[in-house]
């Protein structure tokens, strides 16, 4: 049977959502799981919601008001990320009839029957007073004689519309899969005339003739800055004329942008001859950011984070009591270092395993990062563990941690990883790559769990000429590679459930790595020296993270797994030489950069360092596939969402990266000398 997830977004209007809430459980057809997103309301809603005992509830809180349009994107990557084959999205102030998702279903069946294609599909809205409200817009193209073709399933009871509003709107994962969530910079107004438009541009959405809701309106008919009762409401109408101009020029004709925009012109005019100087003001402001806004839609299962907000899961009240769970301590520009002390009810998300927690360790590297904070947004509760929270060199700490939190299993992504420090630090090398992972092995063994753990693909000695598999002889050539190895052979030796995942070039939005060393030179050099005798597969931090929690749900929800060692990279192996000039060019259109410098190519040798790189560092990554079904996506893909991603954030000074490949810029004077200028890595910081 689909899942469905009624999602709802509630902001100040605790009293409403009750009665939301009251509609969706009393629904003939029951959801699977209702998500209600409060986005940061503060007012008492909390309360409320902790004491609910509707069923099946999940309350996720966010950090801080992303308007209206943010808070959808957030609700819709939730329930799709939780499995959702539906998801049946509203506002606060909806009240469905007990069978509104029944006839939803109904129809989508009745379409599915006609092999008839459908992008949503749309409840009719009434007022208290009965009167029709958010109507959508009757699709009007044509068939292939040049009539109107809406009428042609109204035998179904379904009219084709588009855009509608989300005012009970119930959209298939597939549309998600294909079109992405809702615009979040659009703030509010607009974005889901948007995301309806966007969504149905080549399969119609209907309006469900049999399907009905209330629909609690604070302002009956449209939206009007003349208007508006609400005085904290009205600066907030620059992002309406803004997103119109937007939705215009993005969607319809030229002319109708410009009719729009002199219309505005004249609003603007006729208000600045009443004196109404500062309405006059936020249409104008309007105007002038209309000009340069052009969001681009994020993919359904972009992490929440992105939004640039933490989230806090609400436990509602299970036989009597009540608790709180910290999914994400830390906003998505901040290191994180998070702990949990509060020991909770597991809540599974479609899985039949009963404990869905699994323990992090190094949760500040860029792998660790990723997976604390995606984690959530699939239904396991990771608790990511810092150095400073959690040394895996001291055995003590880590048998601590397990009887506290009590995990499924232990993920490792704590690493010593300064390749040319290992040289000399050998001691310290090994205490935490081979030590700690021996530590981590002997209580997963002591307490029965099994252990996830993060390599590398500096285990081989870079002399080869087709990938590495996992049967190949690993033969390091470095102390790093050393430790990493007898990391691997002590975990192995120790447990029999255990899955090694093995990954290179590891690079992505936040923490230090070459893309963002390349990214801090772009401005300051017009040549760098990037070495292009080395070759590997540059693989995003999300990506891995994203491996380990398909592995950890997979487990948590079989209770067993096909363990063992296992590649993971991205697809398709490069030069450091040619990484560095595609993220010069993807940054450059991304206007990260304004000119992007030449990259010159040089050997390996032209760069000594301490620790030798090997020359081949491309991992064969079939096994993951034909075990797991997991397919690496190419790196440039991949490149191209992080550099989009790293635009869209604040910006944050970063200096010169822990790199593993020398390069040299010039005219830019760093105070190391060029040989040295690949910065150091700190140990035991995590991938």
């Amino acid at each position: 049977m689909d899942q469905i997830y009624a999602v709802v977004l509630s902001y100040k209007r605790k009293d409403l959502l009750k009665r939301c809430l009251e509609g969706i459980s009393a629904q003939s057809r029951p959801c699977d799981a209702i998500i209600v997103v409060d986005n940061a309301s503060n007012d008492g809603t909390e309360e409320v919601l902790l004491d609910s005992e509707v069923a099946n509830l999940k309350v996720y809180v966010l950090s801080r008001n992303t308007g209206a349009s943010g808070g959808f994107s957030a609700g819709f990557r939730m329930a799709y990320q939780q499995g959702a084959d539906f998801v049946w999205m509203m506002d606060d102030d909806v009240i469905p009839e007990p069978d509104a998702l029944e006839k939803l279903l109904e129809a989508d069946q009745r379409l599915a029957e006609h092999k008839q294609p459908r992008s949503f599909l749309l409840s009719r809205a009434f007022t208290e007073a009965g009167l029709l409200t958010n109507v959508p817009r009757i699709d009007e193209r044509t068939n292939a004689i040049d009539y109107e073709n809406w009428p042609a399933l109204l035998h179904l009871g379904v009219v084709p519309v588009r855009p509608a509003t989300y005012v009970s709107i119930l959209v298939p994962r597939e549309t998600l899969a294909r079109h992405g969530v809702p615009l979040a910079p659009m703030f509010m107004w607009g974005d889901d005339t948007e995301f309806t438009l966007r969504i149905s541009q080549d399969t119609p959405g209907y309006l469900v003739v049999a399907s009905k809701v209330l629909h609690l309106r604070r302002v009956s008919g449209a939206i009007d800055i003349l208007r508006e009762p609400d005085p904290s409401r009205i600066a907030l109408h620059r992002h309406l004329v803004r997103n119109e101009l937007f939705v215009a020029r993005r969607y319809f004709r030229k002319r109708r942008v410009l009719g729009l925009f002199t219309s505005r012109l004249g609003l603007v005019a006729a208000m600045l001859v009443r004196g109404q100087f500062a309405k006059a003001r936020i249409i104008l402001t309007g105007l002038m950011e209309s000009f340069s806004f052009a969001p681009v839609p994020e993919a359904a299962d972009a992490p929440v984070e992105a939004l640039g907000v933490s989230v806090r899961e609400l436990v509602p009240k299970r036989s009597g009591e009540t608790a709180e769970q910290t999914i994400q301590q830390q906003p998505a520009t901040a290191p994180v270092a998070v702990t949990r002390t509060d020991m909770l009810a597991d809540t599974p998300i479609r899985t039949g395993h009963t404990n869905m927690r699994v323990l992090v360790c190094g949760a500040e590297g860029q792998v660790g990062y990723c997976l604390t904070n995606q984690a959530a947004s699939f239904g396991l509760d990771a608790i990511g563990l810092s150095r400073q929270a959690l040394d895996i060199t001291r055995a003590e700490h880590i048998r601590e941690a397990i009887e506290l939190h009590k995990p499924a299993l232990i993920i490792n992504a704590a690493a010593y990883t300064n390749l040319d420090h290992a040289e000399a630090e050998v001691a310290q090398a090994q205490a935490v790559n081979r030590d700690g992972a021996a530590n981590l092995a002997a209580a997963a063994r002591q307490f029965g769990i099994p252990l996830f753990h993060l390599s590398s693909e500096y285990v081989f000695s870079g002399d080869a000429d087709k990938p590495y598999r996992e049967t190949d002889p690993a033969m390091p050539n470095s102390v790093y590679g050393s430790t990493r190895l007898a990391g691997e052979q002590v975990i192995s030796q120790t447990l029999d459930r255990y899955l090694i995942l093995r990954t290179s070039w590891i690079y992505g939005e936040r923490g230090n790595n070459f893309v963002k060393t390349m990214l801090n030179l772009g401005n300051k050099t017009e040549e760098i020296s990037v070495v292009s005798d080395q070759i590997g597969c540059p693989t995003r931090a999300r990506s891995v993270a994203r491996v380990l929690i398909e592995l950890a749900l997979r487990y948590c929800r079989d209770g067993d797994l096909e363990w063992g060692l296992y590649h993971y990279s991205g697809a398709s192996p490069c030069s450091w030489a040619e990484f560095a000039t595609q993220v010069f060019q993807e940054a450059e259109s991304a206007g990260l950069i304004d000119t992007a410098p030449r990259v010159l190519p040089v050997p390996s040798s032209s760069l000594p360092r301490a620790a030798l790189r090997p020359a081949w560092s491309v991992l064969d990554c079939s096994l993951i596939e034909e075990t797991f079904g997991i397919r690496p996506k190419h790196w440039r893909e991949e490149l191209r969402h992080v550099i989009r991603r790293i635009s869209d954030m604040p910006v944050v000074p970063f200096g010169p990266s822990p790199s593993r490949v020398p390069f040299k810029a010039y005219p830019f004077c760093i105070q190391e000398q060029p040989a040295q200028l690949s910065a150091s890595r700190r140990s035991g910081t995590g991938e």
